[in-house]
């Protein structure tokens, strides 16, 4: 019997077929418009259903008739940490963002209620250790829409956004779309804001969303004036009525590239500052501007401004983003750094076997699969993206292994090997480091951080083409004496 042959039954199963076709439209469908307790638990259950033998296929060169049911008991494991604990919870949505783009996995104990359906799984397996040509055709056409299907967690929720805000004298509401309350309201001056219910009826609070103001003047003082210009981030002050005005309140342009970035989302995209109010108080005057999914910034009567953003019960300073650990998705730029590593390490080579240039196939061969496999891991939104990811990879650890193997052939000495495979190595972590810093604030601009990746990169290329070619300077003068 063909020994990947029951593995791939087990795939080609009926049951394993259908799970894997519950898994993407519960997830990104039925969960949409039945959220509840049974769509979550469905995609508990397709999942025990699919990673088994997908698993199993991973780990069946390794432990032959050992792995559906090694693969079946580390399913059991890993599904029971990533449920029962945050941490277990948060390495899975890591790792599924890693894979799949953003994605989040909740540690829900009450999950572990479809645990039995392993034993489903493995009754399954049982009936599948005949080699049956059909069930392996099928297999093979539903291997690519497993790994797919059990990395397709249900999509992030769209975040809350701050679209628009009015004031009365009693109170500051603010109307949000896409968050746990279609308000926020205030009835301090801005000082305290609660996002449930208000059991006290608001005449002046439509129940629809009202036309963002991006200009508002004191009720007293029309001359007085703020306005907010978007897609900028950031309010401006008139005491002249409107005839020139200063920024009173905003981000460095560096900072709001960078929280840009951070709401960057297909579904909501960034809006900036999008509308103002003002309020008289006894102390002077309040100012609320809503900036979109960024929460909102609060002036008070003093004249000191504070960014708010969402939490489950209401408006924080300390739920705001900081805009010196934000969350951007810097995958393409670290896998820039992996592929530039690649990039200095078969350069050096080459220039160390410059003399020699038997076996160049091998070398125009690695050159032509890094370049395919640096194209193939770049982030997309498409379904096979995780495919893409994988092949990219293998693509570029064959180029490495073809670059040495004529490394080796053309005798490159053991120096030169394990400076360039530092340099390999350093060349990701510098431009990481750099990106990294750009997160933090230093340096604020995202130009800025790309200009030093591109000098590192340059650099790291420039070094190892100077290393080999001294190496290979030096065997040549060694041959000549």
């Amino acid at each position: 019997m063909e020994r990947h042959g029951p593995v791939l039954a087990w795939f080609g199963h009926p049951v394993t077929v259908v799970a894997v076709l519950v898994l993407p439209v519960n997830d990104h469908l039925l969960k949409a418009l039945w959220p509840g307790p049974v769509t979550g638990k469905l995609s508990d259950v397709a999942g025990l259903l699919v990673a088994p033998p997908l698993l199993a296929l991973v780990l069946s060169p390794v432990l032959a008739r050992l792995a559906a049911p090694a693969a079946t008991v580390a399913t059991g494991i890993g599904f029971t940490l990533v449920k029962t604990t945050e941490g277990g919870a948060e390495l899975a949505s890591r790792a599924w963002t890693l894979i799949a783009g953003p994605s989040r996995v909740l540690a829900d104990p009450t999950d572990l209620v479809a645990l039995p359906v392993l034993g489903v799984a493995w009754l399954v397996w049982r009936g599948c250790r005949s080699d049956q040509a059909v069930r392996r055709a099928r297999a093979l056409v539903v291997v690519p829409f497993a790994l797919v299907g059990v990395t397709a967690t249900s999509a992030v929720p769209p975040p809350p956004a701050a679209l628009s805000v009015s004031a009365d004298d009693e109170s500051i509401t603010v109307f949000i779309r896409s968050g746990p309350s279609s308000a926020a309201v205030s009835r301090d001056g801005g000082r305290t804001w609660s996002m449930r219910p208000d059991p006290v009826p608001v005449p002046a609070t439509p129940s629809f969303l009202p036309s963002p103001a991006t200009r508002a003047c004191l009720p007293d003082d029309p001359g007085h004036c703020y306005r907010v210009s978007p897609p900028r981030l950031g309010v401006d002050e008139s005491r002249d009525g409107g005839t020139s005005w200063r920024t009173v309140w905003g981000v460095s342009e560096g900072r709001e590239d960078a929280l840009r970035r951070s709401n960057d989302h297909s579904y909501l995209p960034w809006q900036g500052s999008t509308a103002v109010a003002v309020q008289r108080v006894p102390e002077g005057h309040v100012v609320v501007a809503a900036n979109g999914t960024d929460g909102i910034a609060v002036r008070d009567p003093r004249g000191g401004w504070r960014r708010l953003g969402f939490s489950a019960d209401g408006l924080y300073s300390d739920a705001a983003a900081p805009l010196d650990a934000l969350n951007v998705d810097l995958r393409v730029e670290q896998r820039i750094g992996l592929f530039t590593g690649l990039l200095a390490f078969m350069a050096g080579m080459t220039a160390a076997r410059r003399r020699e240039p038997q076996d160049s196939g091998l070398a125009a061969t690695a050159y032509a699969l890094a370049a395919l496999g640096f194209l193939s891991v770049q982030p997309s939104e498409s379904l096979i993206s995780p495919l893409f990811f994988l092949f990219g990879c293998a693509c570029g650890l064959t180029a490495t292994a073809l670059m040495a193997a004529a490394a080796i052939k053309a005798r490159v000495p053991a120096w030169t090997w394990i400076t360039l495979s530092a340099i390999a190595v350093c060349m990701p972590a510098i431009i990481w480091t750099i990106f990294s810093g750009w997160l933090s604030g230093t340096p604020d601009d995202y130009s800025t951080a790309r200009l030093l990746a591109w000098f590192a990169g340059c650099s790291g290329v420039g070094t190892s083409v100077l290393i080999g070619w001294t190496a290979a300077r030096s065997a040549e003068e060694r041959r000549v004496s």
